[in-house]
């Protein structure tokens, strides 16, 4: 059996004339980066088809910049590489439910399980958060205009808000709101190890490490961005603590790599507890009994609490709480 293949079509409309391809699909493909985007067009992912082009233009060359002309029709395609190795819709459950923490008119707010992207990826496209809230969205209103789109991200494994909004309007304002930083955010981590102090904040700039097999794997380092995160704590065990963090900027990684900085890695996590060589066996599913004993948990302890922002709507002050998730709180 071969991969699966999804495939998306859009017609420009008039409004359109003339717009750049990869911006044309950065309004539709709305869960992919503008990085993203280019990546799929230069990779052979997209085709522009004259469709009701009266002219019938040819394209040359595809390339993120191509202008687009009335009447086209955009195509794209994604397989999954890998063969039969995909991640197959989920079984035994309509992937539509989620759980609703807040909604009205303007927004959506949901409460994110462990192990889901909240887009599409190469190796998850048939199962994410924008999938199951565009299902259950269409299930409830049919095919509107404007979908929800997804306002911030997560880890595939962090759990807790995610806030989406459903409306251009509301989209717009709370993204300002995300790229100033006045969205007061609030996680959860359980981290290994007895923290000494009650409070504290760490500034630590945060990079790429350029030495890691792992691509992704951030790091400190002096030619980082600066990055700040405070500190709480919530709760003490016996080799474990339960810490409140409020991240003062927004770096990939931040609170795993500042955790696993000052000596307290978050439980469960692969990449900054683990380390290169567990987290290459977990990606190609060969964790050990002895690999899963060590992380504690099957997802990294790491919980998106709180989020407070000014409603696009009202304008007043809304603050959304998702209590702890349910196999963190278990551990404890």
């Amino acid at each position: 059996m071969s991969a699966p293949i999804q495939e998306w079509r859009f017609e420009v409309g008039a409004d359109n004339h003339g717009h750049r391809l990869d911006s044309f699909l950065s309004g539709r493909l709305d869960w992919r980066s503008r990085n993203g985007i280019k990546e799929i067009i230069n990779d052979g992912y997209v085709e522009v088809l004259p469709f009701k082009d009266p002219q019938r233009a040819q394209i040359a060359k595809m390339k993120v910049g191509l202008r687009l002309r009335t009447g086209q029709e955009v195509v794209v395609r994604l397989d999954v590489p890998g063969g039969n190795n995909f991640e197959e819709a989920p079984k035994g459950e309509d992937p539509g439910i989620i759980d609703i923490v807040y909604e009205d008119e303007h927004i959506l707010a949901i409460n994110k399980p462990a192990d889901l992207n909240v887009h599409p990826t190469h190796g998850h496209l048939l199962d994410s958060v924008i999938h199951r809230v565009h299902i259950r969205h269409t299930a409830l209103f049919g095919k509107t205009t404007d979908m929800p789109t997804l306002c911030h991200r997560l880890d595939r494994e962090t759990t807790g808000l995610v806030v989406l909004a459903k409306d251009q309007m509301s989209r717009t304002k709370l993204g300002c709101q995300f790229e100033a930083r006045t969205v007061r955010k609030a996680y959860q981590a359980l981290v290994v190890g007895e923290v000494a102090a009650e409070s504290g904040e760490i500034d630590m700039p945060i990079g790429r490490d350029e030495r890691s097999e792992v691509k992704l794997r951030m790091g400190v380092f002096d030619e980082g961005m600066q990055s700040f995160t405070r500190w709480e704590v919530a709760q003490r065990f016996e080799g474990m603590t339960l810490l409140k963090l409020f991240p003062r900027t927004g770096r990939q990684h931040q609170l795993r790599v500042h955790l696993a900085a000052i000596g307290h890695p978050i439980v469960g996590d692969k990449l900054y507890l683990g380390g290169n060589e567990m987290f290459l066996r977990h990606l190609d599913k060969q964790l050990t009994e002895q690999d899963k004993k060590f992380l504690q948990l099957p997802h990294q302890a790491l919980h998106s609490w709180k989020l407070a922002f000014e409603h696009p709507g009202t304008g007043k002050e809304l603050e959304l709480e998702a209590p702890l998730w349910p196999a963190i709180a278990d551990l404890l």
